[in-house]
């Protein structure tokens, strides 16, 4: 942990970026990150044709929106859990470094529960969804009916992927704040 020159003295942020995971599951997140990147640049090839063939053939490519709109869901959601494996988001450590240790703790604790329960929650009822896509044989309303499933699947393991990342990273960052807290115990009792 490191202590800012800006911050109270005492107290030291938690930099839940340098928290290290279990190495197969920081390469499935780089493996998702670098598909998003994949399927990102499928969507910019794809919108381009599109625009060509409305200006040269004067119509679209058929379920041009339907596939786009796939691909950016796919797109944006299989960032996640790289995103929050290097702590490319919005944080309150600022805020949470002005706290006593035991409150930085217990908000630490809060958080990996809350975390946990929503992992647990968006998970499960995302895979209901997808599930019921798959029983019910769901596709798109345009000319191709492209099936939803896919999308719907990346979302599971987005989601999933994400809350593993993210409940990892809190433990860890917990588990740092309970040593720090039996060092400083230990250091008032000499």
């Amino acid at each position: 942990m490191s202590v800012s020159p800006t911050m109270p003295t005492g107290t030291a942020s938690v930099d839940h970026s340098e928290v290290a995971l279990p190495r197969p599951v920081a390469l499935v997140a780089r493996a998702m990150s670098v598909a998003a990147g994949v399927l990102l640049i499928a969507l910019i090839m794809l919108t381009v044709a599109d625009v060509v063939s409305r200006n040269l053939r004067d119509h679209s490519i058929v379920g041009a929106v339907d596939m786009s709109t796939m691909l950016l869901v796919a797109a944006a959601f299989l960032g996640l859990a790289s995103a929050e494996l290097d702590g490319k988001h919005v944080t309150v450590d600022l805020f949470e470094a002005r706290f006593a240790p035991r409150a930085r703790w217990a908000l630490s604790l809060l958080r990996a529960v809350i975390l946990l329960a929503l992992g647990v929650l968006l998970t499960w009822g995302l895979s209901e969804v997808l599930l019921s896509a798959l029983e019910r044989g769901e596709t798109t309303n345009d000319v191709l009916r492209l099936p939803t499933w896919p999308a719907k699947a990346v979302l599971v393991v987005s989601f999933l992927a994400y809350f593993v990342v993210a409940v990892w990273k809190e433990l860890r960052a917990h588990s740092e704040l309970t040593a720090d807290l039996a060092d400083e115990q230990s250091g008032d009792h000499r």
